[in-house]
């Protein structure tokens, strides 16, 4: 077999990470130094310069701002402060950025124990599952969403997977994951929405069909990075 057979490739670099970073950059700036609305941000050039990276990357960061009303750009002027960022908003940032990484984290956990569930579990654990499945599903016909219940599902698939220490790991995330979606007021709406892929996991688990089963746990997926999307929207409100 040929090396250009076997070698992965490199797996490209997002384009928008250096911006965002610049834009959480700047925020950061504008609070730290009590800017109010009308004061004027540093050239471009000294902005490239201090954060050691290139124009565009500033450009682009500017642009985010204004998109997002905190800074205003005139031409041949600068770039000012259009609204005065909070403590509130910075928090928020960071809980979009603390949430973003512990939600990686769990998804490529949930995905092994999955793998594993699919080689190991016992017909009983999996009808352990199916019975939770269905409280869930009672439930959500009825637009509930019960986190103690969604807790319990999680817990029993973890356990199917045959390993505490995933089990603990898992369920540590998740807890942390809860305790900021607490903050965004009821999320409820969202999560009910990803009960019908629990069922589905359920079923692919009784039909040891992992990637049926990793499918449907993308799609539950989906909806996490939508209570994500929820805090950015927040983040930009304040």
């Amino acid at each position: 077999m040929s090396i250009e057979n076997t070698v992965k490739l490199i797996e490209p670099i997002a384009k928008d990470l250096m911006h965002q970073k610049v834009s959480d950059a700047l925020i950061s700036y504008i609070y730290r130094n009590g800017l109010k609305p009308g004061n004027k941000l540093p050239s471009e050039r000294r902005l490239a310069s201090e954060l050691t990276v290139g124009r565009n990357s500033v450009r682009m960061g500017l642009c985010q701002l204004e998109e997002d009303g905190v800074i205003e750009r005139m031409a041949g002027k600068g770039a000012f402060v259009k609204r005065e960022v909070s403590a509130e908003s910075i928090q928020l940032k960071l809980m979009r950025v603390n949430y973003k990484d512990l939600l990686e984290i769990k998804i490529c956990l949930e995905q092994l124990a999955i793998r594993r569930a699919v080689e190991s579990a016992s017909d009983d654990q999996i009808a352990k599952l199916r019975k939770i499945a269905e409280r869930l599903k009672s439930l959500a016909d009825q637009k509930i969403f019960s986190t103690e219940i969604d807790r319990e599902f999680h817990t029993t698939l973890l356990e199917c997977a045959g390993s505490p220490t995933l089990s603990q790991l898992v369920l540590s995330l998740i807890d942390s994951l809860n305790s900021f979606t607490n903050m965004l007021g009821n999320v409820s709406e969202i999560w009910v929405r990803t009960i019908p892929f629990h069922v589905d996991i359920v079923e692919a688990l009784e039909n040891r069909q992992l990637d049926y089963a990793l499918a449907a746990h993308q799609y539950i997926y989906q909806y996490d990075t939508k209570v994500l999307e929820d805090l950015t929207d927040k983040e930009t409100t304040h």
